[in-house]
């Protein structure tokens, strides 16, 4: 595929531009491209929606303490990740990649599949766009919406509104999704070269789409409608119910299109964005290593079994190999090298014909373990709970025989009279490595560990986790202040609406970034 770069740069522009229709709608742009064919438009739409989930997990990777840097600069890019600095805010790519790269081309591709009636196009698009709005409002909170192609400075809609928008757009896709129109798409059919995914697949698609609703209805639990827990529950069955991955496989080669986002040649798809935060600078932190692989320094044996192959031992100067990993923004000490530190290439995830999946059979069977839980039906947890584990190890190629060990180990995977929310959110962390829903997870919960001893159904769900070290004193001085947020893109937000962020109180303010979602506990 050959994403048609022309094309992209002139709607990118568009965006800019003032006159533009309103996000949800579908009128006629009299700014906009004449016409372009929809089956043009479709991959490039698919392969920003895939680059938006990289995008949202690399930072997320970061922020959950999966991985940390060998430095702990104060002001380079590396430290918002890291170490939560304000100051070392640079361009967003997850703000970009919603705005610029899904939505603006997916606007488009409404306007033109609505002319051509190829419902189909439409179904799809709207979901992907569903799928980008979840991704951005759960890391940004309010944000342009219903005005956000109106002008270059859009209102902000209120997150409360957002989801609110969010249920109901993903019913309506439901209804969509069944009608005559999508499931026989006889009218403007799919192929491979136009949907990489599932090569126009509408039935594979629609159970997708309920997956994406199922994450959104999650976001009631645990702080804002327990009692919805066995909706959750029947949401994640229903969306497994004859579930295929969205996995977008990437090629290999030399153009930028061609490479998986997390493959060793990865590029950068624009100008202003960087990939030198990826792997090949990170480091696996303590938290991740010993805490959730149940890691031993001192036999160099994990319980867990994917450790050895989401990444790989490499040898000191003395030629000893081992694990090594460091605190959370500890900082590498200067008689290391960074190659002395595990590789986390060539992983089943991280090759460069790798596939990034949009979202995973492993997250739905745990979300359906979390909710089952939360329900009261603690058999049913279990269950989901085995299935979720051996779901992600199969997808890393874990052998068979470690599977049934590890899964055979009471200690680690609890029958149905010792489960708690623990074993489920542990299991689900490790899980989520290298995906979008980690943190998210981690904000649910409070950040709840043994310090500060937040508790859910009795229980604390991450022991072990700390706060990463050399936290800068003047934005977090109290132990229990925590990140919640990502604040707004400043190459476009200071410059273009400066008015809402000051209406929000977050124009460079450092406050904003302790703010909770809406789904996450409020103090």
């Amino acid at each position: 595929m050959k994403l048609k770069r022309y094309f992209l740069l002139m709607l990118a522009f568009l965006m800019l531009l003032p006159g533009c229709d309103e996000f949800l709608g579908d009128n006629r742009d009299p700014d906009g491209v004449d016409k372009v064919p929809v089956d043009e438009i479709m991959p490039v739409v698919l392969f920003y929606s895939a680059l938006e989930n990289y995008d949202h997990a690399e930072y997320g990777a970061y922020l959950s303490q999966c991985l940390t840097t060998a430095g702990r600069s104060q002001t380079g890019s590396h430290a918002y990740r890291s170490g939560w600095e304000f100051l070392g805010m640079n361009r967003h790519p997850q703000w970009r990649r919603h705005f610029y790269d899904v939505g603006t081309n997916a606007k488009e591709l409404l306007r033109f599949a609505g002319e051509e009636n190829a419902v189909n196009y439409i179904a799809l698009t709207r979901l992907l766009r569903l799928l980008s709005v979840q991704q951005t409002t759960d890391i940004f909170g309010d944000m342009p919406l219903t005005d956000a192609y109106n002008s270059s400075s859009p209102k902000y809609d209120t997150q409360e509104s957002i989801y609110q928008w969010m249920k109901t757009e993903s019913d309506e896709l439901v209804g969509l999704f069944d009608s005559p129109e999508v499931t026989q798409a006889s009218n403007r059919p799919m192929g491979r070269d136009v949907d990489r995914v599932f090569g126009g697949d509408m039935a594979k698609w629609k159970q997708v789409l309920l997956a994406v609703r199922t994450r959104i209805l999650l976001r009631d639990l645990p702080n804002l409608n327990p009692g919805s827990a066995g909706s959750v529950l029947a949401a994640a069955e229903a969306a497994l119910t004859g579930w295929n991955d969205p996995r977008y496989k990437f090629d290999g080669g030399s153009s930028v299109e061609k490479n998986c986002m997390w493959g060793r040649n990865n590029k950068p798809v624009n100008s202003w964005e960087s990939r030198s935060n990826d792997l090949l600078g990170a480091i696996p932190t303590r938290y991740f290593v010993e805490e959730m692989m149940v890691y031993d320094p001192l036999s160099g044996e994990a319980a867990d079994p994917r450790l050895e192959v989401i990444m790989k031992k490499r040898a000191d100067d003395k030629g000893i190999v081992a694990y090594r990993y460091l605190e959370s923004n500890s900082g590498m000490p200067s008689t290391y090298k960074i190659e002395w530190y595990p590789d986390l290439y060539e992983s089943v995830l991280t090759t460069d014909t790798s596939a990034i999946t949009l979202i995973t059979r492993e997250e739905l069977h745990f979300i359906a373990a979390e909710a089952a839980q939360w329900a009261g039906n603690k058999s049913k947890a279990a269950e989901h709970l085995r299935q979720g584990i051996e779901a992600h190890m199969v997808r890393l190629q874990v052998p068979r025989e470690k599977i049934d060990a590890y899964l055979g180990n009471p200690d680690l995977v609890p029958g149905s009279s010792n489960i708690t929310l623990s074993h489920v959110m542990r299991e689900k962390y490790k899980a989520m490595y290298l995906q979008p829903e980690q943190w998210n997870d981690l904000r649910r919960y409070g950040y709840s560990n043994d310090l500060n001893n937040r508790r859910f159904d009795n229980v604390v769900i991450y022991p072990g986790l700390r706060r990463p070290h050399n936290l800068y004193s003047a934005y977090w001085s109290e132990e229990n202040q925590w990140i919640q947020r990502i604040n707004y893109d400043p190459e476009t937000e200071e410059k273009y609406n400066r008015e809402e962020l000051i209406r929000l109180d977050a124009f460079r303010n450092p406050e904003w970034l302790k703010k909770p979602m809406i789904w996450a506990p409020q103090n």
